[in-house]
């Protein structure tokens, strides 16, 4: 019982301290009070989205302070949020949603499983719904990991479209930068989009395209870009022939999808022989049992 107290309270003294720093007030960070300056302006709405919006914003920021009160760092995964068009609010929650979420269920199946008779091992309940929050609170971050790659591998593949229209453009007697403008309006798709909202600010800015490529490349984290921007920054400054060393990027990342794309095959293939194999062992163990019993019967040692 006295561990069993020791365990509760700890648990109630770090929940406190935790809503403790949450509801502290913090000064918002100068990168946040710039982003809201650039933000663009929204038009009217009802009064009903204005609470709703207010209540997301206040349940957002406190969610970030519980974050960061546990010594994590939301920074590491910008580009993972903003590749997949996500903020740190919605990630924060997702946390705190996944670690609740693992903590609370076996405590609960243990409750419903206490209530009909059935007693378990408490420390058992207890390590299990600690590992659970532990899950739920990881999970996020693996799953932001995933799509951001996912995200990757399709930016790559409009790439290398992207890369073959200029090329065709460029051989009909465009220039370097009608066919950069011209091909990024041909395609559909965020890959595309994030193209020409590049080449937009380039515009708008009076800067070269290959610039903003570059700083796409880094937003995104895709050096197949900034190679790109490489190629066609020489081409600009230097008038060097860009058809060739366009059309080979071309095939080298077509060339990487068809060896992601094996991969994964190649990967399905494996797992599928798992399930097979979890069958037939299953499958030997329930024909092997009757055999197995009845030997242990007999060859057991006779009663008196």
């Amino acid at each position: 019982m006295i561990a069993i107290a020791a365990v509760l309270g700890a648990g109630v003294g770090a929940g406190l301290w935790l809503v403790s720093r949450a509801v502290r007030p913090r000064p918002a960070p100068l990168s946040a009070v710039f982003a809201a300056l650039d933000r663009p302006a929204k038009g009217r709405y009802s009064l009903d989205e204005q609470g709703s919006e207010l209540l997301g914003r206040r349940l957002g920021r406190t969610a970030i302070r519980l974050v960061q009160a546990t010594g994590t760092d939301l920074g590491r995964h910008e580009v993972e949020l903003r590749l997949t068009g996500r903020n740190r609010a919605r990630h924060a929650l997702d946390k705190l949603i996944g670690s609740v979420g693992g903590i609370g269920v076996p405590l609960l199946v243990a409750a419903g499983l206490g209530s009909m008779g059935v007693r378990l091992p408490l420390f058992g309940v207890l390590g299990l719904s600690a590992g659970a929050g532990v899950a739920g609170w990881i999970l996020p971050d693996l799953t932001l990991r995933d799509e951001a790659a996912r995200r990757r591998r399709a930016f790559r593949h409009a790439l290398s479209s992207y890369l073959d229209l200029v090329n065709v453009i460029i051989a009909g007697g465009g220039g370097i930068q009608t066919a950069l403008y011209a091909a990024a309006d041909a395609g559909d798709g965020w890959a595309f989009a994030s193209i020409r909202r590049a080449l937009d600010r380039a515009r708008l800015t009076n800067r070269s395209p290959w610039d903003t490529f570059a700083e796409l490349a880094d937003q995104l984290d895709v050096p197949e870009l900034a190679e790109l921007a490489a190629s066609v920054a020489l081409a600009g400054s230097q008038g060097a022939r860009i058809r060739a060393s366009l059309a080979a990027k071309a095939d080298t990342l077509r060339g990487h999808q068809v060896a992601e794309t094996e991969a994964a095959a190649e990967s399905a293939t494996e797992r599928m022989t798992i399930p097979v194999a979890v069958l037939l062992f299953g499958f030997l163990l329930f024909v092997a049992y009757p055999a197995v019993q009845q030997i242990t019967t007999v060859s057991g040692p006779a009663g008196p």
